[in-house]
Protein backbone atom coordinates (compact mmCIF):
# COMPACT_ATOMS: atom_id res chain seq x y z
CA UNK A 1 0.00 0.00 0.00
CA UNK A 2 1.31 3.23 -1.01
CA UNK A 3 0.98 6.28 1.30
CA UNK A 4 1.97 10.06 0.67
CA UNK A 5 3.86 11.82 3.07
CA UNK A 6 5.41 15.43 3.01
CA UNK A 7 8.56 16.16 4.88
CA UNK A 8 10.59 19.37 5.33
CA UNK A 9 14.44 18.75 4.35
CA UNK A 10 17.08 21.07 3.49
CA UNK A 11 18.09 21.17 -0.32
CA UNK A 12 21.44 20.97 0.27
CA UNK A 13 20.90 17.54 2.35
CA UNK A 14 18.29 16.33 -0.70
CA UNK A 15 20.98 17.41 -3.75
CA UNK A 16 23.37 15.57 -1.69
CA UNK A 17 20.94 12.70 -1.94
CA UNK A 18 19.79 12.87 -5.53
CA UNK A 19 24.02 13.20 -6.49
CA UNK A 20 24.81 10.01 -4.24
CA UNK A 21 21.83 7.99 -5.62
CA UNK A 22 22.04 9.40 -9.19
CA UNK A 23 18.52 10.10 -9.07
CA UNK A 24 17.25 13.36 -10.74
CA UNK A 25 13.95 14.14 -8.75
CA UNK A 26 13.47 14.39 -4.23
CA UNK A 27 11.17 11.94 -4.68
CA UNK A 28 13.24 9.39 -6.10
CA UNK A 29 16.36 10.46 -3.66
CA UNK A 30 14.30 10.41 -0.47
CA UNK A 31 12.41 6.97 -2.07
CA UNK A 32 15.97 5.25 -2.61
CA UNK A 33 17.05 6.77 0.74
CA UNK A 34 14.25 5.38 2.80
CA UNK A 35 14.69 1.97 1.04
CA UNK A 36 18.43 1.17 1.48
CA UNK A 37 17.63 1.92 5.53
CA UNK A 38 15.37 -0.19 6.01
CA UNK A 39 17.05 -2.76 3.78
CA UNK A 40 20.35 -2.31 5.89
CA UNK A 41 18.29 -2.39 9.49
CA UNK A 42 16.88 -5.62 7.76
CA UNK A 43 20.04 -7.15 7.30
CA UNK A 44 21.37 -5.86 10.49
CA UNK A 45 18.56 -7.97 12.64
CA UNK A 46 19.58 -10.73 10.84
CA UNK A 47 22.99 -10.77 11.27
CA UNK A 48 22.23 -10.00 14.84
CA UNK A 49 19.50 -12.83 15.10
CA UNK A 50 22.84 -15.56 13.89
CA UNK A 51 24.86 -14.11 16.74
CA UNK A 52 22.80 -14.27 19.03
CA UNK A 53 21.73 -18.06 17.72
CA UNK A 54 17.99 -17.25 17.26
CA UNK A 55 19.00 -18.17 14.11
CA UNK A 56 21.06 -21.51 13.39
CA UNK A 57 22.77 -21.47 9.90
CA UNK A 58 23.67 -25.13 10.45
CA UNK A 59 19.78 -26.40 11.08
CA UNK A 60 18.74 -28.38 8.83
CA UNK A 61 14.85 -29.30 8.99
CA UNK A 62 15.63 -32.91 7.35
CA UNK A 63 17.72 -33.78 10.28
CA UNK A 64 14.13 -34.56 11.92
CA UNK A 65 13.25 -37.14 9.65
CA UNK A 66 16.19 -39.14 9.82
CA UNK A 67 18.26 -37.43 7.40
CA UNK A 68 16.16 -39.53 4.87
CA UNK A 69 14.16 -36.93 2.85
CA UNK A 70 11.05 -38.17 4.34
CA UNK A 71 8.09 -35.86 4.64
CA UNK A 72 10.19 -34.07 1.38
CA UNK A 73 8.95 -33.36 -2.00
CA UNK A 74 10.68 -34.23 -5.23
CA UNK A 75 9.22 -31.20 -7.10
Amino acid sequence: MARNVTIEMDEGFLADLRRAFGVESDEEAVKEAAMRLAKYMRRQDFIEAVRTGRIDLQYDVRDEHGGHGEGTSAA
